[in-house]
């Protein structure tokens, strides 16, 4: 359990402050309207996922944790507690309401039933598919010739509703196993317990960066191009307020232009 604060570095505070310009103005004009427990920490759950949100040396870092800090700051709240946690749990106590917010989460039917989205994007993902260097699949943009391979995807995850989804709900691939992590899904690769993976490419760049498997894994071009990586998703993620909370409702009543 980490709190959120402290000076931004230079990078991120720009991009800050260009993410919260849009609305900062009408939150503090409305912020004085409502009462509310400003004292109270914030809970805001998510999965560790560098380079958006992470624990380094104890603390909270990455440019989801710093646009919500800042954001968060300016509606008078002093606080954020941001806890990381698998990404099934971390979505379930925002369901629940054991945590106010849930973030970097994708959109969909069910969540919304349960939770109030801050519609401005968070983070734009792309998600492309690794496989080793050494192995010679190709993946065509219908899916069509995959029925022999075996993929690693993301346990919770959506995936949105593009061809790669329908691929995965129609069986196209020769086998589907779920991984927890990056390292996990990196580790079912290289052991050959998958011949291909999938995950967001800046996340997963970053560990293979920080693990030297540069020359063990490769990413999957695209089939048309040969040059360029084949993206199966681009894919927009979101702040979520538990509508269970009292402090989340009252919030969103402070943050109109997110909507925006």
């Amino acid at each position: 359990m980490t709190s959120g604060r402290g000076n931004m570095p230079g990078n991120i505070k720009g991009t800050v402050m260009r993410y919260i310009s849009i609305f900062i103005l009408s939150c503090l004009m409305t912020a004085e309207s409502y009462a509310f427990d400003k004292d109270r920490p914030l809970l805001a759950a998510t999965l560790n996922y560098p380079p958006y949100q992470y624990i380094e040396n104890g603390e909270p870092k990455g440019i989801a944790v710093e646009i919500i800090t800042e954001a968060i700051r300016r509606t008078g709240v002093k606080q954020v507690i941001f806890n990381f946690y698998p990404w099934k749990r971390a979505v379930h106590l925002t369901q629940s309401g054991q945590s106010d917010i849930l973030f970097n989460a994708g959109k969909n039917d069910a969540r919304q039933q349960w939770g109030e989205y801050i519609e401005s994007t968070l983070i734009l993902q792309r998600y492309v598919l690794f496989k080793k260097s050494d192995s010679s699949i190709k993946v065509n943009a219908k899916f069509d010739n995959v029925n022999n391979s075996l993929i690693a995807i993301r346990l919770g995850y959506l995936y949105g509703s593009g061809p790669f989804r329908q691929a995965l709900d129609s069986d196209k691939f020769g086998g589907i196993t779920l991984s927890n992590s990056t390292q996990q899904s990196v580790d079912l690769l290289l052991g050959g317990r998958v011949d291909l993976m999938v995950g967001d490419y800046l996340p997963v760049m970053r560990y293979i960066k920080k693990q030297a498997l540069h020359d063990k894994i490769d990413i999957v071009k695209d089939p048309n191009k040969n040059v360029d990586n084949m993206v199966v998703l681009t894919w927009p993620t979101f702040i979520v307020f538990s509508k269970k909370t009292s402090k989340a409702s009252m919030l969103m009543k402070l943050m109109p232009p997110w909507r925006a």
